[in-house]
């Protein structure tokens, strides 16, 4: 059975360069506008990641793309070894739908049936992945939020994050996500989890090293960026403070 733990997000960090002259001015500032131009303009290093979970929560992104699976062939999904659209459990792999609380279920307009110990299950299509399986989520242009109803959370479950350039720029794992599950099939191990990043995405992929990774419901959005945008401002504010003291 999956357990979790509470988590320490992935961070973003830049050295601070040294300083120097070259025909007597100072290169300090010079440097480190290019590193923080360069940083913004690359999308080099890890991306850092907002992580909300919440039972019985919903998505935070205003006017996200939601998916629910329940078309034969998902546009934004790809499988590969053992993944599966699937509905209902299978108990032999120990895979069962993600469950419902509170509205959720009416949120996404999804059908509920009674599972193991009348639990309130997704009655519609869902993801499920076995060990050595994963599903992997492709956006035509960068997204920068993603929210999925994750069911049975925690050890062994992941979501790698990368760029549009193949780029892997951060993961986010089952066990760290900020909510305790209760370790069992029902609405107390299933979450809403909500994930915003510094750095777009273009490609999501989700893997297990356990039987099994269920989810369903994923929205996606490209939203404001706060630190990339910080960072950008920052680097032509310096810029600009450069050019007007040699025009000076």
């Amino acid at each position: 059975m999956k357990t979790t733990k509470l988590s320490i997000t992935n961070g973003l960090s830049v050295a601070r360069p040294g300083l120097s002259t070259i025909g007597g001015v100072q290169t300090r500032l010079h440097i480190w506008i290019a590193a923080v131009l360069l940083l913004t303009a690359t999308g080099a290093a890890q991306a850092q990641f907002s992580v909300t979970a919440t039972i019985g929560g919903l998505p935070t992104a205003s006017g996200a793309t939601l998916e629910t699976f329940n078309q034969a062939s998902p546009a934004i999904l790809a499988l590969s070894g053992p993944a599966y659209l699937v509905t209902g459990a299978n108990y032999s792999v120990a895979y069962v739908p993600p469950s419902f609380s509170e509205s959720q279920a009416a949120f996404f307009g999804e059908p509920v049936i009674s599972g193991y110990n009348n639990y309130p299950w997704d009655g519609s299509q869902y993801v499920a992945i076995e060990i050595g399986g994963a599903a992997t989520l492709s956006f035509a242009t960068p997204q920068n939020y993603l929210g999925l109803l994750w069911g049975t959370f925690g050890t062994g479950d992941k979501l790698a994050f990368y760029d549009s350039a193949n780029n892997l720029i951060g993961t986010v794992l089952g066990e760290n996500l900020p909510v305790t599950s209760s370790g069992d099939w029902g609405p107390n191990g299933t979450a809403y989890v909500n994930i915003t990043s510094t750095i777009p995405f273009s490609r999501v992929v989700a893997t297990g090293t356990q039987n099994s990774f269920e989810f369903d419901d994923v929205a996606y959005a490209s939203v404001p960026e706060p630190a990339s945008c910080i960072l950008c401002g920052t680097g032509f504010g310096l810029l600009g403070l450069v050019l007007r003291r040699k025009s000076a």
